[in-house]
């Protein structure tokens, strides 16, 4: 590797570590909040939060590489066409082909890097979270409680307002709780209630203590009304095997396995993850190419477009093997192929050969 080369190299990553840390503050900014209001609502424990957050950022992180790559590309060709540098390096004899290699040399480890994130992390990340989300959407562990406001749990199933709380957040006092089973309702009304683990079955239990329990179905009057001293109430116990796993979950020898073609979809959409890393930095090579002292805006709106419209058409391939719009055969390599093809276009219009051909043309016709 020469020393150009090395420069590229160097250029390329500090500039793809800068949009990785801006895309990833950007996001992280947007799932925190979006997980604190859920934490205000009480459909998720604060005491875990950090632990999803974290996950959502390590799941998107896989995705995030490709187009950032593509910028980085960008930014750093496109500055060193302005500066004049680009003419320099020409005439040393370093061409488009010396440029086009030490973008590989980048690419091409990146790529294996996206294939590890986006085949093993991503769906590993994707089941935790899912794991977590579905185990606070179906407990009732008063943990999660707030004082002073309604609390939703089980999907809103279930609704439970307290006064108040000790300090330790395991003993409720003034409560008020209901919730819905067959389309009966349930009204329970307690002066307090705790928290208890049975050392026999090791299942949980709320102990509500002095209330009132109103049942029934509304619209109807035959309504029952009982007063207890003492009433246990089961926490549901979570089972991951109760749900069905989702495709973005599973690993990639599962899908490969599978004939759904649901499954088949998810599989192609990771496999062409690392492929667009390749050809997103080929086709920068000649998006970033601009006259001297010619800003590169213009060149890097246009990237911008063809990076919206890859994203588009691939979610629009993966609906399609999803819904067997298209056979199976089909897949989705042939997006990264027409990136390659677009570069090349690019390419071919920026050629001398191209413009001397259509001036012979124009010639031949006069």
């Amino acid at each position: 590797m020469g020393v150009i080369d090395r420069l590229l190299l160097r250029e390329i990553l500090k500039t793809l570590v800068v949009v990785l840390l801006v895309l990833a503050l950007v996001m992280l900014s947007s799932t925190l909040v979006r997980y604190l209001g859920k934490v205000a609502s009480g459909l998720l424990s604060s005491e875990i939060i950090m632990v999803v957050v974290g996950l959502e950022l390590l799941k998107a992180l896989g995705l995030m590489v490709p187009p950032a790559f593509f910028f980085s590309v960008l930014w750093v060709l496109g500055r060193m066409y302005r500066d004049s540098e680009m003419i320099a390096l020409a005439a040393s004899g370093f061409g488009h082909a010396r440029i086009f290699k030490s973008v590989l040399l980048t690419g091409i480890p990146l790529a294996f890097v996206v294939g590890l994130l986006v085949m093993e992390l991503l769906p590993w990340s994707r089941g935790y979270v899912d794991e977590l989300k579905a185990l606070q959407a179906n407990s009732a562990d008063i943990s999660g409680v707030r004082a002073g406001r309604f609390n939703e749990f089980s999907r809103g199933g279930l609704v439970v307002y307290t006064e108040s709380l000790e300090k330790d957040g395991f003993k409720l006092q003034g409560l008020f709780v209901q919730d819905r089973q067959q389309g009966r309702l349930g009204l329970v009304t307690a002066r307090d209630a705790y928290q208890t683990t049975d050392p026999k079955t090791g299942e949980r239990y709320v102990i509500l203590t002095d209330g009132r329990r109103y049942e029934g179905t509304p619209g109807q009057l035959d309504y029952s009304i009982g007063h207890f001293e003492e009433y246990a109430v089961r926490i549901p116990t979570f089972s991951s095997e109760e749900r069905a796993l989702p495709e973005s979950a599973k690993s990639m020898q599962v899908l490969l396995d599978s004939d759904s073609p649901g499954d088949w979809a998810e599989f192609q959409f990771r496999l062409s993850a690392p492929f667009a890393v390749v050809a997103f930095g080929v086709l920068a090579v000649p998006l970033a190419r601009s006259p001297p002292r010619a800003g590169i805006y213009g060149r890097l709106s246009f990237a911008i477009l063809l990076y919206f419209i890859f994203m588009n058409l691939q979610r629009v391939a993966q609906r399609w093997l999803a819904t067997e719009a298209v056979p199976a055969w089909v897949g989705m390599w042939w997006l990264p192929l027409l990136m390659l093809l677009v570069a090349g276009f690019i390419i071919m219009l920026d050629s001398n050969w191209f413009w001397m051909q259509r001036r012979r043309w124009k010639a031949r016709r006069t």
